[in-house]
């Protein structure tokens, strides 16, 4: 795993250059305008060196000289304070900056890498099975429902809008209360009724909520778990990915049945979904199959797993690729 240490190494030493970089260039502005705080930090920074020469000096009782420091540090750390608000700044605005709260910027918590470490490395695997393109834009917020006829099916009685309403619905509450779920999705339908766009957009949800994603279309990943099988040269990356898929907290699978089925992606199909279902880690499977050719070309191991484990969500309608094509969206 060394390359996929190097990588962590380098996201953790270049964010804290440029942490430092921000907090040092807020400083010089604020002590270029207001002089009163550059001399109230050289005070703070300099209790400490204080206190010290004091209780080794023997010139007073420790625990008197913490409550008389800190007692001063309070007045001027107000003053300072008040000066910011009062100039509509931020009270904590040249204070050292962090990005992530749940590691405080060093990549691990109890020594295992934060999930915001995981998510800048999960960029890197997605450009690297060529998803992140699929993945950028796709969100809630930009749904078009518009694209969906508003004419009833007549052997359902709803209409496509009505439906994909429904199950846009489901997939943003799936996002939203995806702590709380025990669910697993298993999006089926005809090609373009946005299922992939509804997938993405899930992830990117909670990869922006620092879960830990991985996206992969069944194409990439089998191929992949064939190479490593047998013992084909891989990347580092590429075996973080195969890993990755049995233990990160959603793994979306797209486009199941678009890759070449074998005997080995059968078996590696199973041995995942068992894995997952196992560890109680969720899953979201997309295809364009229905459950009688699901049933068909793969085991009845696979088919059975997933009718006893998955909410069935069905798309149907027109593909509505051809109207975001006519207005320049796909």
């Amino acid at each position: 795993m060394t390359e996929i240490s190097d990588r962590v190494s380098e996201i953790i030493d270049n964010r804290r250059k440029e942490l430092k970089l921000e907090t040092e260039t807020r400083r010089e502005e604020i002590f270029a305008k207001f002089p009163r705080i550059k001399e109230i930090e050289e005070r703070l920074d300099a209790t400490g060196i204080k206190m010290i020469n004091c209780v080794l000096s023997g010139s007073c009782e420790p625990e008197e000289a913490v409550r008389r420091i800190m007692s001063e540090n309070r007045v001027v750390s107000e003053e300072k304070r008040r000066i910011l608000t009062e100039n509509g700044y931020d009270p904590e605005y040249i204070e050292p900056l962090s990005l992530c709260e749940k590691c405080g910027d060093t990549g691990y918590i109890g020594g295992k890498i934060c999930s915001c470490v995981k998510k800048e490395l999960n960029k890197n695997i997605q450009s690297a099975a060529n998803l992140s393109e699929k993945l950028s834009g796709q969100t809630f917020e930009g749904f078009r429902f518009d694209f969906y006829s508003e004419s009833p099916d007549t052997n359902l009685g709803f209409s496509p809008r009505e439906n994909i309403r429904s199950v846009y619905g489901l997939c943003k509450d799936f996002a939203e209360n995806f702590d709380q779920t025990d669910k697993n999705l298993f999006f089926t339908g005809d090609c373009g009724l946005g299922k992939t766009y509804l997938s993405s957009a899930i992830a990117n949800h909670l990869i922006a909520n620092g879960t830990d994603v991985l996206y992969v279309s069944a194409n990439s990943l089998f191929p992949i778990l064939e190479d490593l099988h047998f013992n084909r040269t891989v990347s580092e990356e590429t075996r973080y990915l195969v890993g990755h898929a049995t233990d990160c907290e959603l793994l979306i699978l797209d486009d199941l049945g678009a890759e070449f089925v074998t005997p080995f992606t059968t078996a590696e199909l199973f041995r995942i979904l068992n894995d997952r279902l196992h560890n109680n880690k969720k899953m979201i499977i997309s295809t364009n199959m229905d459950f009688d050719e699901l049933k068909r070309r793969y085991s009845d191991r696979i088919s059975s797993r997933i009718i006893g484990n998955f909410e069935v969500v069905g798309f149907f309608g027109d593909d509505i690729r051809k109207k975001m094509k006519m207005e320049g969206q796909a």
